[in-house]
């Protein structure tokens, strides 16, 4: 089932893993003894930032010179306990300033001040304000076939301990004088969340992964996210052509180990995945796969095995998946604790 990688995108997928291994134990859920979180450090907001946040914090709506919106989040595991929330917004081309490249590149591009500003959600009111920062973001687009009124999405991402959280973002122009604020809610669950069942994070549609240098701050990334060392090109509309795979990663947080005591503890992992229609009725179901880390990608090729009946008599026919739109689930199962946990991502074949 599985289908064969480049060696290059093999050496990434390797990289990560190593990276990660040390704490394989935090990410499955079960913290060393006496380690302690700790959450970023706080940074000084400007006061005409900090003033704009507060103005639409209890609404979660707020001031707009530069339109954009954050409409999606994804949660990642990370080392220390921690887990690793990833933020996207999108925003038109135009909106942003983009604008022809002083380099003479032919590239267009766009400087904007991001500031962001994180409080504890929850029950508590009035909420407390956490911990925050500032990327400087230097955003470039492919000159030829600029649209300004094309939306692009972009993503950051960093590493927080569990618990209730409010995000409030803010995008200025250098000068200060265009500012937009956009607010989000985030629940990072405990270790203790996903000690009792499996926790798979949300199921990520691929267009490409290559390894890149790990870079800890909150950068803003267009059209891709990081997570430690791998570059993940996403596909957040879940659109794919007919008769081409999809690629899916995502994590199982809670799984247990084979070998606890091994240098490096394996798991046991079976995933069972599939497709359905609108309908509910399965449209493909793949034979069980095997996986002894908690970190799944897999390739899935969108082709249907049909049992024809016909003049000619009976046969199977490999067809792609008609257009449509689909859900794919992955079931997995921990064959050494016998948790169960399930994780889906709607797609569209077109």
């Amino acid at each position: 089932m599985r289908t064969l990688r480049t060696i290059a995108t093999g050496l990434a997928l390797l990289a990560v893993i190593s990276t990660l291994s040390v704490s394989a134990q935090a990410a499955s859920g079960i913290q060393a003894k006496g380690q302690e979180v700790k959450p970023p450090a706080k940074a000084s907001m400007p006061k005409e930032v900090m003033a704009l946040i507060q103005e639409g914090l209890a609404t979660r709506q707020g001031r707009q010179d530069i339109p954009f919106s954050i409409f999606k989040q994804l949660v990642l595991p990370a080392q220390g306990g921690n887990l690793y929330p990833v933020f996207c917004f999108k925003a038109k081309n135009g909106d942003l300033g983009y604008a022809p490249s002083a380099s003479g590149s032919g590239e267009m591009e766009t400087t904007l001040n991001v500031f962001f500003q994180f409080f504890q959600a929850g029950e508590a009111t009035p909420i407390k304000p956490l911990f925050g920062g500032k990327s400087l973001a230097v955003l470039k687009s492919e000159g030829a076939g600029y649209n300004p009124e094309k939306e692009d999405w972009y993503s950051f991402g960093l590493a927080m301990p569990a618990g209730q959280y409010a995000l409030a973002m803010v995008l200025t122009t250098p000068d200060m004088k265009k500012m937009s604020v956009a607010y989000c809610d985030v629940s990072l669950p405990a270790a203790a969340t996903y000690q009792g069942a499996l926790w798979p994070t949300e199921l990520v549609i691929v267009k490409a992964l290559e390894q890149v240098e790990p870079d800890q701050r909150p950068v803003i990334h267009r059209g891709y996210l990081t997570w430690g060392a791998m570059k993940v090109e996403a596909n957040l509309t879940g659109s794919a052509a007919s008769g081409e795979n999809l690629e899916v990663l995502f994590f199982v947080l809670g799984a247990a180990f084979k070998d606890p005591a091994a240098v490096r503890p394996m798991n046991d992992l079976e995933v069972n995945f599939e497709v359905q229609g609108e309908d509910g009725k399965v449209a493909i179901k793949w034979a069980p796969a095997a996986y002894e880390a908690y970190f799944i990608n897999q390739t899935l090729p969108l082709v249907q095995t049909l049992q024809i009946k016909d003049d000619k008599g009976e046969r199977f026919e490999k067809r792609p998946l008609p257009a449509g739109k689909y859900i794919l689930f992955a079931n997995v199962t921990d064959k050494v604790s016998g948790m169960k946990g399930q994780t889906k991502a709607g797609f569209e074949v077109k």
